[in-house]
């Protein structure tokens, strides 16, 4: 290589070094920060005519993935179910309740996740004809916040 080729390159060649290597390491920090448990929440409203029995309820279902490179605890400090800003004191109750994933919650190992509903009647979580705010939450995550209309039967 000719040497005066060499001098023009070097001060290219850092520049590039200064630019590219920062924002590699960026990326790669953001996509590591990305990893671990991410929760999704979805509700409906459910009413039923006669002759059922079953007074109406908000179905809620819930789902928590992990897609980080190594196993979580996802059930670490327990996880609370969230109406207008107040956490369900009865939470474990009710996750605690009905069919769950075989060996129990637990260990998520990467790329699993769980996927559960739960019924809350109306009369005791949701009185009112308004609207609520509604998610969950647990140690390591936080869902979105969804909003659940509870209307006029019609």
């Amino acid at each position: 290589m000719n040497p005066s080729w060499f001098g023009q390159l070097l001060p290219i060649a850092a520049v590039l070094v200064t630019t590219l290597v920062p924002f590699t390491a960026a990326q790669e920090r953001t996509e590591k920060s990305c990893g671990g448990l991410h929760a999704a929440i979805r509700g409906e409203l459910v009413r039923r005519d006669p002759p059922y029995t079953q007074p109406p309820f908000v179905m809620l279902t819930f789902i928590l993935l992990n897609d980080s490179d190594a196993p979580v605890n996802a059930v670490e400090g327990g996880w609370q179910i969230v109406i207008d800003g107040k956490e369900l004191k009865d939470s474990d109750f009710i996750f605690g309740n009905g069919p769950g994933p075989i060996g129990g919650y637990g260990i998520l190992k990467p790329g699993e996740s769980y996927e559960l509903g739960k019924g809350l009647e109306l009369s005791r979580y949701f009185p009112e004809e308004r609207e609520y705010k509604v998610s969950w939450k647990g140690k390591r995550f936080q869902s979105s916040t969804i909003t659940v209309r509870v209307t006029p039967k019609q």
